[in-house]
């Protein structure tokens, strides 16, 4: 059996993480860099964090030079990368040489050419499984190198993608959101500035009544002014808070204590 037909009947296949499959992409295929062309990548907020991140640049200036904003079946808005105005439809960090943010690279880049195959049965119980994809004409599908899924997961830095997703899953999983179609516009405005736009959402929180409402921790507030992780993880919280009616942040007690005056209940 030839390695591209390996492939194609694993494509057809469910890979654990043991599986094996034959994959290697390099300068030498003919193939190069086509896989970055003519392409829809979804960006997750930590794709995001770390893509702003790698460029020095601020989330409103990475959003607004490197993205577009769709409206997903929810009503909640989905980022994707925009691509350049020309004849390939190229990813604007794609080189002859490869990718200039290589280190930083979404979540869909890394994995390639793994495809997830979840369900919210798989999700439930923690456990992955990968189909590989059926790209005709990728030549690295017939290379000899061969690689386990939990391999290649690991050569190319998943666990800490997968880990971070976890967080917006949370939201984006909750069966509350899935029978709803979200219209409000400060609804959606709220999910966007906490998943995307993170430096936005620092400034809400330091900037606007939020400390006057919320018992924020001092060493909290310390993590949240320079680490966008912790603060990507508060944002997640929020948007539980503040979208699903999840008790994961404390009002303070004479917020609570105005709000029942002012409604009459003693």
């Amino acid at each position: 059996m030839t390695k591209n037909k390996e492939n194609k009947q694993q494509g057809l296949t469910v890979l654990t993480p043991e599986d094996h499959f034959f994959f290697e992409c390099h300068q030498g295929l003919d193939c190069f860099t086509r896989c970055c062309r003519n392409i829809t990548i979804f960006l997750t907020p930590y794709d995001i964090l770390r893509m702003k991140n790698g460029l020095k640049m601020s989330s409103e200036d990475f959003l607004s030079t490197y993205t577009a904003t769709l409206v997903g079946d929810s009503g909640l808005p989905v980022v994707a990368l925009k691509m350049q105005d020309d004849e390939e439809k190229s990813c604007p960090f794609v080189t002859s040489k490869g990718c200039k943010i290589y280190e930083d690279r979404p979540w869909s880049c890394r994995i390639y050419p793994l495809k997830p195959e979840s369900t919210k049965i798989t999700e439930k119980s923690e456990k992955e499984y990968y189909s590989v994809m059926d790209v005709s004409f990728c030549l690295g599908l017939s290379e000899d190198k061969v690689l386990t899924v939990k391999k290649w997961k690991e050569e190319q830095g998943i666990s800490i993608y997968r880990a971070m997703e976890n967080f917006f899953k949370k939201i984006t999983m909750n069966e509350f959101l899935s029978n709803k179609k979200i219209s409000n516009k400060n609804i959606q405005d709220m999910y966007y500035m906490a998943c995307y736009d993170l430096d936005r959402f620092r400034r809400f929180v330091f900037e606007s009544k939020f400390l006057k409402l919320f018992e924020v921790k001092p060493e909290t507030m310390e993590n949240l002014k320079k680490d966008d992780v912790e603060l990507y993880k508060f944002a997640m919280r929020w948007l539980e808070y503040g979208l699903l009616g999840q008790q994961v942040l404390k009002v303070k007690p004479d917020v609570i204590k105005a709000k029942k005056q002012e409604t009459g209940i003693e």
